[in-house]
């Protein structure tokens, strides 16, 4: 990615979420032919499961979402059934609330409306790598050329304990950044099967396929690691992530489940990443791109984030 500054790119809560379809990846060729974005909604999956309350934070909606990891080495492929056996938890996604905004900034902010959706969230770790599988109910939209087109998500976790879960801020005072967030943030400029992700580049940039390594402290702005006005000589991008759809080969607009798999060392020692430890949590939030939001796709401001749930706790094993 190229440094750029976001008018609200968020707000990226990380929640977590329990699995709704799994299915074999589908083999793949290293580009896909446009799939035109059909008018559908998507259809949520199940509902929130509860959990008890934790640091840090300041209070949101309803009960934190908390549950464990496993203790499981995955294969990053696209193909969910090595999750099969591994609890989840089910997070609800919503796009930002205008009216929690100071009216300054609220006016400020332009997207069109998408139906919030429950989204399946699920960690795994081993003594090396911890994993990430985010899931997501809905039509199978993907443009090659164009990553606004297509689905796009992004997974946070806490560095700093005073960060919120708005990619580091808090509502109304979103320009007022409290601490520092990790960000893994995916465009899809890749084909489905192909592995993602920044090994062996300098910084947190994904050149070719655009999953990168990223950090924040306000919704206004994000940088790859190494960029932005801070020096940091350790910015690397150990990130590698494969996508599927369930319904891919049925085609456009077919309902199924985006299918997004991640995995990363547990220690990087870059001080833009958050670091993970065996029996440590880890204090993720999510967000989801719905390619149908409008004529031209998503907008950055117009994605479903799990802000409202408070940060999700994952103990890792």
């Amino acid at each position: 990615m190229r440094p750029r500054r976001l008018h609200l790119v968020a707000a990226l809560a990380v929640a977590a979420l329990v699995i709704t379809a799994c299915s074999s990846a589908v083999p793949s060729d290293s580009t896909e032919p446009s799939v035109a974005a059909p008018s559908f909604a998507m259809s949520p999956m199940m509902s929130t499961m509860p959990s008890m309350s934790g640091e840090p934070g300041h209070p949101h909606d309803g009960d934190a979402i908390t549950f464990t990891a496993a203790s499981a080495t995955i294969t990053v492929d696209g193909d969910a059934s090595d999750w099969s056996a591994i609890e989840g938890a089910t997070v609800n996604l919503e796009q930002l609330r205008l009216a929690g905004l100071n009216p300054s900034d609220a006016a400020e902010i332009k997207f069109d409306p998408v139906e919030p959706v429950d989204v399946t969230l699920k960690v795994a770790s081993d003594d090396e790598n911890i994993y990430v599988l985010f899931e997501v109910p809905g039509g199978f939209v993907y443009d090659p050329a164009n990553h606004n087109m297509s689905a796009s998500v992004a997974v946070m976790f806490l560095i700093e304990d005073s960060a919120e879960p708005h990619m580091g801020a808090e509502e109304p005072e979103i320009h007022d950044p409290l601490g520092m967030v990790d960000m893994w943030h995916w465009e899809l400029d890749c084909a489905p099967g192909n592995m993602s992700g920044g090994a062996g580049v300098v910084g947190g940039d994904d050149p070719t396929c655009n999953l990168d390594d990223e950090y924040s402290t306000t919704p206004f702005a994000r940088e790859d690691d190494g960029g932005g006005d801070v020096a940091n000589n350790a910015a690397e991008n150990s990130l590698t992530g494969v996508w599927e759809h369930s319904a891919r080969a049925s085609g456009a607009g077919a309902d199924g489940t985006w299918i997004f798999e991640f995995s990363r060392p547990l220690q990087t020692g870059d001080p833009q990443d958050a670091q993970f430890v065996s029996g440590g949590t880890a204090h993720v939030a999510l967000a989801f791109f719905d390619p149908t939001e409008g004529t031209d796709g998503w907008s950055d401001a117009g994605h479903l984030q799990s802000a409202y749930n408070g940060w999700i706790e994952v103990t890792l094993p």
